[in-house]
């Protein structure tokens, strides 16, 4: 039986005594479904020799487990007409599939050997290292990954965010399966995941299989690893980059500022101020810097971590407007801080609402928020109650995150410049 039930729009809710968490929203507007299963571990809760080692695991997961030999699974899938894949962040991990609604139990039976049934043999680990070392070769390829790898090592001087998901050469080489089981013990149960489901099927039938496969599932503690608080940041950090890949008539600038983790009020405030920002064609950034030619593009993110999180305006222009862009972008942000008005915050916020509304109607989205408060936010609520709170922030939220945050505040400066 489950431990306690939660309904808000339909949505069923589950946790386990196994602490497994369990997700259901039936939508009869769909004739499709989205299949995922989120666990609580990514890049920053590896240590040393297992950098990389996360992401690893993601691409042994489909080599092979109990039931489903490599390759069966996602011919499975792809003979059902339906979608298979995976990610893995700093701070989650998830596998999903995405099929017509009629097929939701072979999708479900998929996932659950894929991810609670994983035989990692040796032979597949020695298959798979080449593989992924060839994809962080080609990461270093590209000179904006290592841009971004560059800003981060910037921002974090303590905090694994500083370290890249996908790890090092030296680590992926010496993975072994020993090594590789125990992160795997560790952090793929039931007591560290979360199964989520949205689309049109029948909660209950999806229940009854649910607790006859991931519920029958042990639970182990989940090991405690220690992630060092990254210390306040004191004075702007700035860093140089340059390259020849890079053409003589363009450069990149990542500027990003320590702001309050997701899931906090301030957070809120944040994600309206970047829609304010870089949401769309009216935003503040498209009309003041691209339209007027001073960048080609322009945007800006809140990075939305559970801790050590970070707020970015990322830039392309010509090498010749860099100095002009920082004093535009400085500029622009004081007079946001000076002049926006509740009538011009409500049409953000509306538009904001809007389009997430919108992205939600895709059975996948719907079902990654729920998963990504669950796993990041560490509470649902995150999701359940997100428009709510947007629709509480006013202007003195914003000139308050602002003031407290970004202007005239330490910020950290990567530039990446033709060589």
């Amino acid at each position: 039986m489950a431990d306690g039930v939660v309904k808000k729009s339909d949505l069923v809710v589950r946790h386990y005594k196994n602490g497994l968490w369990v997700v259901i929203k039936p939508r009869k507007d769909t004739q499709v479904v989205s299949l995922q299963v989120w666990f609580k571990v990514g890049s920053v809760y590896e240590r040393e020799k297992e950098r990389g080692i996360a992401h690893f695991l993601e691409h042994m997961l489909f080599n092979g487990n109990d039931k489903y030999a490599y390759g069966e699974a996602e011919a499975l899938i792809e003979s059902l007409g339906g979608q298979i894949n995976a990610a893995t962040s700093k701070e989650y991990t998830y596998y999903y599939i995405n099929i017509a609604s009629p097929y939701w139990k072979e999708g479900l039976d998929v996932l659950f050997h894929l991810t609670m049934r994983a035989t990692l043999e040796e032979k597949m680990i020695e298959k798979e290292k080449p593989i992924v070392l060839e994809e962080l070769y080609r990461a270093k390829d590209n000179p904006l990954t290592l841009l971004w790898w560059g800003f981060e090592k910037e921002v974090y001087k303590v905090s694994p965010f500083r370290h890249p998901i996908i790890g090092y050469e030296k680590t992926i080489k010496n993975f072994t399966r020993d090594l590789l089981l125990e992160f795997y013990r560790s952090f793929y149960q039931p007591r560290n995941a979360a199964v989520v489901i949205v689309g049109n099927i029948d909660p209950k039938e999806v229940l009854e299989f649910i607790e006859n496969t991931f519920v029958s599932e042990p639970s182990r503690p989940v090991p405690k690893r220690v992630i060092p608080e990254e210390p306040p940041q004191l004075k702007v950090r700035s860093k140089t980059l340059k390259d020849p890949r890079i053409g003589p008539d363009k450069c990149y600038s990542v500027i990003g500022w320590r702001i309050p983790p997701l899931a906090t009020l301030e957070d809120y405030d944040i994600l309206v101020l970047n829609e304010i920002l870089s949401g769309g064609r009216t935003s503040l950034l498209y009309k003041k810097l691209r339209e007027r030619g001073i960048v080609y593009g322009v945007n800006s993110y809140d990075f939305e971590r559970s801790r050590d999180n970070i707020f970015v305006i990322f830039a392309s222009m010509h090498p010749q407007n860099l100095e002009l862009y920082k004093r535009e972008l400085f500029k622009l942000l004081q007079e946001l801080y000076d002049k926006l008005t509740q009538e011009e915050l409500e049409k953000y916020k509306k538009r904001l609402i809007n389009s997430e509304i919108f992205e939600k109607e895709e059975v996948e989205n719907e079902a990654s928020f729920y998963g990504y408060s669950l796993t990041v936010a560490g509470k649902l609520n995150y999701a359940l109650y997100f428009f709510e709170n947007i629709k509480k922030v006013e202007v003195k939220h914003i000139k308050q995150v602002l003031e407290k945050y970004i202007l005239k505040k330490p910020y950290s400066e990567v530039t990446l410049l033709p060589s």
